[in-house]
Formats: structure tokens, sequence, C-alpha cells
């Protein structure tokens, strides 16, 4: 699943891409991350059904509205972080903001995953996938506000949606055969649009086009707990032999 992903766009080049206001409370949030972990649960970028004129800053992990305290937001955000699209109508952390269309563009410069070399994945190498032509790129997703009862404090998430492997990906993140809902450039606006139906919704969420990838192997860094994973570093190309022999 999704868990890493990485956003090194300029503040003014979402709102160029997205052609939304300028805002600068939100850039002054804005941080560049070569390399963000989902298990961090910071807040990142999202463009919105509700506002889509605005790029707002959102904290990856959905709390769904009825979570009844700090407690239990905290728990549920580890399991939240990405929604397995065919299932977003049914789950309950979920179905809220599925039905009611709360649906978010969720900017990427390319994301992260780990192919498994033995059956038990005790040997696992790094792949950082992106477009080919596109810089930054959509991933769909859903978005919640919660209001913690005990501050009065709202609190606004998002989760990454997930579908089938495409052929590269399913070369790739082998253990499970899934990666993000990558939406095509001319589907984005789509995305957002208040009117889609349940079907249309679920049409869009589709493996793009493998074509229209690329990937290549990273160094183990990203899962490092001694060195910093936020440098640009972690995105270079690094060799394994066992890849070669194979």
């Amino acid at each position: 699943m999704c868990y890493h992903k990485s956003l090194t766009a300029k503040y003014e080049e979402l709102v160029e891409y997205y052609s939304t206001t300028y805002s600068k409370l939100v850039e002054d949030l804005y941080a560049v991350r070569f390399h963000e972990n989902g298990f961090d649960f910071l807040p990142g970028p999202v463009v919105t059904a509700g506002k889509p004129a605005d790029i707002q800053m959102f904290h990856w992990g959905l709390v769904p509205f009825w979570v009844r305290d700090q407690a239990a937001a905290t728990k549920l955000k580890v399991s939240t972080l990405n929604c397995i699209s065919e299932e977003m109508y049914e789950k309950p952390s979920f179905r809220d903001a599925a039905n009611e269309g709360k649906r978010c563009l969720i900017p990427c410069s390319g994301f992260f995953e780990w192919r498994w070399i033995d059956e038990k994945g005790k040997k696992k190498i790094p792949y950082y996938i992106r477009l080919k032509d596109q810089p930054v790129f959509s991933i769909a997703g859903l978005y919640s506000r919660w209001t913690n009862k005990a501050t009065d404090e709202r609190y606004y998430s998002y989760t990454v949606l997930t579908t089938k492997a495409n052929g590269m990906m399913s070369t790739i993140h082998n253990s499970r055969q899934r990666m993000p809902v990558v939406l095509p450039r001319e589907y984005e606006k789509d995305w957002l649009n208040p009117g889609l139906t349940k079907e249309d919704v679920l049409a869009l969420c589709q493996p793009i086009d493998d074509t229209l990838m690329s990937a290549h192997t990273i160094s183990k860094r990203i899962t490092s707990k001694t060195e910093e994973t936020n440098v640009p570093e972690v995105l270079d190309v690094q060799e394994y032999e066992e890849l070669n022999s194979k």
C-alpha cells in the first residue's frame, strides 16, 4: 500500500498547476518533502471538492467525524492512511466521506514501494515511482473534518485511495498487487465534480496506463531510523545485484 510519497514542487508551482488562489498562510505552512512517511501524519497540501479554488493543508490519515475522542482518533488514523477504492462506500471509516462527495486531489511528485525478492519479504528493495512527463500529478483521495470535543479544535485529514496494480506496479509491488489511484491530468477536475455518481467515482479509480510511468531502485534510507530521510539523496538511483541475477 502507499505509505511513502514525495512532493518536490514549490508552493507557487502547485498554485499554477491547480489554478488555485495564492495564500501566504498556506505558503508559510507548506514544505517540500523529498520523502514523507505516512506514519508521521504530517499536514500536506490537498485540493478538495468543497474548495476547489484553494490549496489547503490536511493531515495524512483520515479521522471521520464520528470519532469520539483524541485517543480513538490517534488509534484509528494508523489504519486510514490508505483506502481500498473498491470498498470506500462500505467501510465505516470512509463511507461517510465517499457518500458525501468529499473527494480531494493529493499533489505528488512520486511515491515509494518495495519489491519482495523472497516469498517472506525478508529481502526487499525500494523503488521510486513517478510519471514520465509530469513533475506534479494527483493521487485521488477522500477527506474529512473531525472536531475534538474536549478542545473544540477542528482536525482536517485525508486518505489515499488505492486500486489494483497495473503491469509495472504488479512487478514492483509484488506482495500486495496494489497502487495509488493516480488520476490522469484530464480527469483531475472531474474527480472534484460534486455531481458524480457512485459509478462515476469508481470508474475513475482505475490503474493508470503504466507506459506513462517510470521507476528506479533507490537506497533503503527511506526506512532508516538514524539518517534524515527528507533529503534529495533519497531519490538517487541505487543498483542491486539481486535484481541483476533475476
